[in-house]
Formats: structure tokens, C-alpha cells, sequence
């Protein structure tokens, strides 16, 4: 699958399924000739031929919309006994078992999670790689600690120090400044890496007001990474080897997600225009985000669905790699007077 940004009016992308070769599980070494950074992990799921989503379709919600169509909405369904929930889950408990530390690399290179060759040369330079960071180590979480100050009281649950690795940022109002400029130069890199993979897409966001046409760059990115830790290659010796890294960083992708949204938690630097863009646009719901990483999970064989035989199958999963990038926008780009988000949907 890859992510191409689409038309500016919905935001529903276009995502290309590829085909990769069939999916196991396996162990990660300890850092035996490679580059990992964590600890054996083993992911004890059945080898079915595929996930059964027949439980997850039969759980959308039906209705008729104004016009007259049948319409199923299939937000938030998610079967917890199917293979690719299982398999998620696994690596989720795995993770949460070993450390209450959520890494900012990928496990199979020193870059930022999505981060890989691939987007370097489409880019042209190294992504999230800034100086400043390195001279000033607090600067990333004054930052965010700074968005989460400006943002609507109660929008962010009060993050608890003594169990988090990150420490409790302390910062004067003349610092200001230099906190704004490290989030204007995320939002740039991310609007790079828009232009890079999305031409004609970035174009269009070029007619937007500057709010949101930043606000639709940090979530593309983030569409971005997501699409790329699933679809990255793996070069660890076998096809165990890569997918077990593979679920081990989409495990921590969906963690980090979950924190940024309840607590303004971010993990490195191109977190922050997304945490800006939840605090600039509180009813952004986190559930398209966390449906897309299960669209992606849906495209590789024998865990998701390699074949789709009814419309409903394939409903579901356009909902989720595609559909869902219309909700995130749907709060930025706003509706017609008279005309809630839900209305809308």
C-alpha cells in the first residue's frame, strides 16, 4: 500500500495495495548483527489463512442518509478475536510489559518511527533531524509543554511525571519564542514531505488559509509514517524477523498515538504539529487515526484480507484507508452553515 495524497476537497486518498510475501511471525534477536534496539519479542499467533472480518462487518451501524442511501458506519468496529487484532495486541502487551518507554526510532534504523530511505530521497535531506535538538535537550518537551499550556483546559489529562521517562519541562515566558520557531520548522518539513510524495495535493493546500493548510501537512505526515512502517522493507534475515519488527513499531505508532491525544504527550519532532493541531482543533477525534493503522494491517496476507468478495468487505476497508483521512480533515476544513461534523459524516 501507498499513501498518495488524493483531491484537496475530501482528503480521501488513494491507497495502492502491494502485494508482500506471506506473513509469520518470529523472533527479534538482541541486537545480533543488527541494529535493533529492544529486546527479544516472540508473537505467539495462530497461522490462520486470513482474518475473519465478518463480525467486525455485521457490527456497522446502518442508517439512511438525507438523500435516501443506505450508508454503514464502520467507526471503531473492531473484532478483538480476529488474527490481525490478536497479532496487534500481542505487541501492544509485549511492549507495555518490558518498558513504559516509547522509542522515537524505528527498529531497524537510527531515524524517526516512519522515517526511512525511501522518504529521505524523496525529500531530499534527512527528515526530523534538527540541530537544535542536539544543543538544547529539554527544547522538544518545552515545547509541547507549551502547546499543551495554550490549549483549552481539560482537552489534555495532566501527564504524571514520576512514572513518565520525560522530564517535567520548566520554562520562562521570553523562551517563548525559540518554542514557536521549532514548531513553525516542524510544520515546514512536514509540508516538505507532502510536496515530496504529493505534488498536486500540496498544490491544493496551498489555497488554504495558513492554520489549515499546516494542520492538513501534519496529518498527512503522519498518514505518511504510519503507511511506511507497514510497508518499509526489513532487512533482517527473514520474513519472521521483518514482520515481528514491523508489528513491534506499529504497536508503539499506536501508543504514541493514544498519548499525544490524551495526555499532549509527544515523541519527537514531527509530533508537534500534530499535538498543535489537536490543541488548534479540539474535536478532531483520535478513532480515524486508530482505524487507518488497522486499514493497514487489512492489506498484508494471511493477517489481514488478501481477497474481498463481497462490497461490504471492501467497504470496510476503503472506510479505513481512505474514508478515515476524510474525518481527520473533515474538523479543519469545517461544513456548511447549519451543518454539524456529525450531520456531515
Amino acid at each position: 500500500m501507498k499513501f498518495t495524497g488524493a483531491a484537496i476537497a475530501t482528503f480521501t486518498s488513494a491507497l495502492l495495495v502491494s502485494k508482500s510475501s506471506a506473513f509469520s511471525f518470529g523472533v527479534l534477536p538482541r541486537n545480533q548483527g543488527t541494529t535493533l534496539n529492544r529486546q527479544g519479542v516472540v508473537l505467539s499467533v495462530s497461522t490462520e489463512s486470513s482474518s475473519d472480518i465478518s463480525s467486525e462487518l455485521s457490527s456497522g451501524v446502518e442508517y439512511q442518509a438525507q438523500d435516501g442511501i443506505r450508508v454503514v458506519d464502520y467507526g471503531s468496529v473492531q473484532d478483538q478475536n480476529n488474527l490481525m487484532e490478536r497479532a496487534l495486541r500481542d505487541a501492544r502487551e509485549i511492549h507495555l510489559s518490558r518498558s513504559t518507554d516509547l522509542m522515537n526510532t524505528s527498529e531497524v534504523e537510527n531515524r524517526l518511527m516512519g522515517i526511512n530511505d525511501e522518504v529521505v530521497k524523496e525529500v531530499g535531506h534527512e527528515v526530523g533531524n534538527f540541530s537544535e535538538l542536539s544543543t538544547d535537550k529539554d527544547l522538544l518537551q518545552k515545547t509541547a509543554a507549551l502547546l499543551r499550556a495554550k490549549a483549552t483546559p481539560g482537552l489534555f489529562d495532566d501527564i504524571d511525571y514520576r512514572t513518565n521517562k520525560i522530564s517535567k519541562p520548566e520554562f520562562y515566558g521570553e523562551e517563548e519564542a525559540k518554542y514557536k520557531a521549532l514548531l513553525e520548522k516542524a510544520y515546514d518539513e512536514s509540508g516538505e514531505v507532502t510536496s515530496a510524495f504529493a505534488k498536486t495535493f500540496y498544490l491544493g493546500t496551498t489555497l488554504l488559509p495558513p492554520q489549515a493548510q499546516q494542520a492538513i501537512w501534519a496529518i498527512y505526515v503522519w498518514c505518511r509514517r504510519t503507511d511506511e512502517i507497514v510497508d518499509a522493507p526489513r532487512n533482517l534475515g527473514s520474513d519472521e524477523l521483518n514482520n515481528a519488527a514491523m508489528l513491534q513499531d506499529l504497536a508503539e505508532w499506536e501508543l504514541r498515538l493514544e498519548n499525544l491525544w490524551q495526555y499532549g504527550e509527544v515523541v519527537d519532532v514531527l509530533d508537534l504539529p500534530l499535538l498543535d493541531v489537536r490543541k488548534n482543533y479540539p474535536d478532531l477525534s483520535i478513532q480515524p487515526f486508530m482505524d487507518m493503522i488497522r486499514g493497514m494491517l487489512m492489506d498484508i496476507p494471511e493477517l489481514g484480507v488478501e481477497r474481498y468478495n463481497e462490497w461490504e468487505e471492501l467497504h470496510l476497508y476503503c472506510y479505513r484507508v481512505a474514508g478515515t483521512v476524510g474525518l481527520m480533515s473533515m474538523p479543519i476544513f469545517g461544513t456548511k452553515p447549519g451543518v454539524t461534523i456529525e450531520e456531515a459524516k
